[in-house]
């Protein structure tokens, strides 16, 4: 296996899976036994992954991604990327604000001997992204709202 064909499974998590909706994507690029340790959802391989999609899709119906910067080698795939979404969905315990959102994140991939995301590290702000819907005050302003509390 190759780093190219690991950067397309890469490619195709954000492009046609996440920003296309394309949830057949996922049997074709997940494996079976893909759970990260770290998703708190009780399923597996890529009926985890769709569980995923449908509900931040569901949140951000125009979700889209851009992949900024990417390194790929045979069994890993670095991606930083840039996605955008208008809040449509209630979430989180939150009403629809049909604000936009712009935010950034990072992830890593470990592809199997199959060509397949076997596991997954992301990390993104999702505090920043309620910030910008007006959902939480800034972070630099939540010190003072703490501090003014009775």
């Amino acid at each position: 296996m190759t780093g190219e064909i690991s950067l397309s499974a890469a490619r195709r998590w954000f492009i046609d899976l996440w920003s296309e909706g394309n949830l057949d994507v996922a049997d074709e690029i997940i494996a079976p036994n893909y759970a990260p340790d770290w998703v708190q959802i009780p399923k597996k391989g890529p009926e985890q992954v769709k569980h995923e999609v449908r509900y931040f899709r569901g949140v951000f119906p125009d979700l889209q991604y851009t992949i900024v910067d990417s390194a790929a080698f045979p069994e890993k795939v670095w991606v930083r990327y840039k996605g955008t979404g208008t809040q449509k969905g209630a979430a989180w315990g939150f009403e629809p604000t049909n604000k936009q959102v712009e935010f950034e994140g990072a992830t890593i991939f470990t592809i199997d001997q199959n060509g397949q995301i076997s596991n997954r590290w992301g990390a993104f702000c999702i505090y920043d992204i309620f910030a910008d819907l007006g959902l939480v005050p800034p972070f630099w302003e939540l010190n003072q709202l703490l501090r003014n509390k009775p």
